[in-house]
């Protein structure tokens, strides 16, 4: 049996970032940006671009520049159509603490990080602190997708979370 490569591996999988984009746009726009998972709250705001892909990203691919993406009637047209989010802008956040990101559905990495300003004055502080602040946006976006994941993962659970997002994509209003 020949052996997978990496890039295979990421290409089996690549869908699974952009359900997962998809799924926080959804949930930020239903719930009104405040996520709670494993009794953590987050707010997930999309902002100014988003990009949409089809099945065929080479041709099926609109990256939209707006302020607010949950009220652009090309975002909605392109989720009607069936493409899905494989890369945004959004601001997060975490315990009161905002984080703007571009973040990437094919890597799921984080493309640009703009956090707080620190306050140490000492070089080693200053360091641990944007580690720490690091490390908690990256928490959050961890256990966010950790939670798609087992919503994707059980059957029923994910049918219906797909029919939830599928009927809210309809009632959109596009060029209402």
């Amino acid at each position: 049996m020949p052996e997978i490569t990496m890039a295979d591996k990421l290409h089996r999988t690549e869908f699974l970032g952009r359900e997962f984009l998809t799924w926080l746009f959804f949930r930020s726009c239903r719930d009104r940006e405040n996520i709670t998972v494993d009794g953590a709250t987050y707010r997930v705001h999309f902002e100014r671009m988003m990009t949409l892909d089809g099945e065929n990203p080479a041709t099926e691919m609109s990256t939209i520049k707006v302020d607010e993406p949950s009220q652009s009637d090309e975002v909605l047209l392109s989720l009607k159509l069936g493409k899905k989010v494989s890369r945004c802008r959004m601001i997060i956040t975490v315990d009161g603490v905002d984080y703007t990101t571009g973040f990437d559905s094919a890597t799921l990495s984080f493309k640009s990080l703009k956090m707080p300003a620190v306050k140490g004055s000492e070089m080693a502080d200053i360091v641990d602190e944007k580690m720490e602040l690091t490390n908690a946006v990256e928490d959050a976006l961890h256990s966010l997708f950790v939670h798609f994941v087992r919503l994707r993962l059980d059957s029923d659970t994910w049918d219906r979370e797909a029919g939830e997002i599928a009927d809210w994509i309809m009632t959109q209003d596009v060029l209402g």
